[in-house]
């Protein structure tokens, strides 16, 4: 897509006047979502680290501004302290607001639980889980006078787990409930807050995709869907997204239509295993919009609602 801002095309989403933070966007998705912002009229914080001589954050903030956009560079590490405070003051002080965050930054480990070093896993936590709840901390008091909103790149694994990535799979599972605590508590303020779950052929992703699919795994192909859930108009708060090759699916979490045993009798263990199966019966599931909703669903069941053990 090209940078140059179509705004009278009906199709494209008008962003002016809207300021975005993105994290980890010199490269791959967190890229693309800040070029897409910016085609679209946002002004962009782009936030990657600088090193080795690379300044992918400097090279994409004068791709953009050649094109037309707007966009300033900043280059903390997401984990530092100062980094979130020094994002957000980057929006506030270059153009006055803020109303969109993506989080995007993170690292993989790939390494099974047994053999992962503690302090690797604690790295990866800190990165992938602490650094966007450090950022939100920082930027809700600005998002909140917007009733802007907030995007966070998380994984499949988060939602299903993942052989050999266990602290990347326990980091993006926490940020997944962290990010539909943050609706929940958004709802009063109008803020929203949502989740993307994208397959990509990135840096970090090299070597878990399957050759045959790398040609329809280009980032671009997942941006339609974060801005769509970037989009002031869409009225989706804790929601997850499922996204790669332009194909995309909503995640939706439930539970199953389950048992009930009487409340006056004991439910023995030989009783228990022999009814167990029916608790994965997919017939009858039900979604809920928070935990106590699922409790206060638990607790109505009755020999109707649920199989009588």
């Amino acid at each position: 897509m090209e940078l140059r801002t179509l705004i009278h095309d009906a199709r494209v989403i008008d962003l002016r006047g809207q300021v975005a933070i993105v994290t980890g966007a010199g490269k791959g998705i967190g890229r693309e979502i800040a070029r897409a912002l910016a085609a679209r009229g946002a002004s962009v914080v782009v936030n990657n680290r600088a090193r080795d001589g690379v300044d992918s954050a400097g090279d994409l903030v004068a791709e953009i501004n050649k094109a037309g956009g707007v966009a300033v560079a900043e280059r903390s590490s997401v984990e530092a302290p100062e980094a979130s405070d020094l994002l957000v003051a980057a929006a506030i002080e270059n153009y006055g607001r803020l109303d969109l965050v993506v989080a995007n930054a993170a690292i993989v480990d790939r390494a099974t639980f047994g053999k992962a070093e503690p302090k690797r896993f604690r790295e990866v936590m800190e990165i992938d889980f602490m650094a966007p709840v450090e950022l939100v901390r920082a930027a809700l008091p600005e998002v909140r006078k917007h009733s802007g909103r907030f995007l966070f790149i998380t994984s499949a694994a988060g939602t299903y787990g993942e052989y050999g990535v266990s602290s990347y799979a326990a980091a993006k599972g926490a940020l997944s409930a962290f990010a539909k605590t943050l609706a929940i508590e958004g709802r009063r303020d109008g803020v929203k807050a949502n989740l993307l779950a994208p397959f990509a052929l990135t840096q970090m992703t090299e070597g878990f995709v399957p050759h045959e699919q790398t040609k329809v795994m280009s980032p671009a192909m997942v941006v339609a869907a974060a801005m769509w859930l970037l989009n002031p108009d869409t009225d989706v708060t804790g929601q997850t997204i499922v996204a790669a090759g332009n194909r995309f699916r909503a995640v939706v979490t439930g539970e199953t239509a389950g048992l009930v045993f009487p409340v006056e009798q004991s439910v023995g263990d030989d009783r228990f295993a022999d009814a167990a199966a029916a608790l994965f019966e997919l017939d009858g599931w039900e979604s809920y919009p928070d935990g106590m909703a699922a409790f206060l669903g638990l607790m109505a069941m009755d020999t109707e609602s649920g199989g009588m053990a």
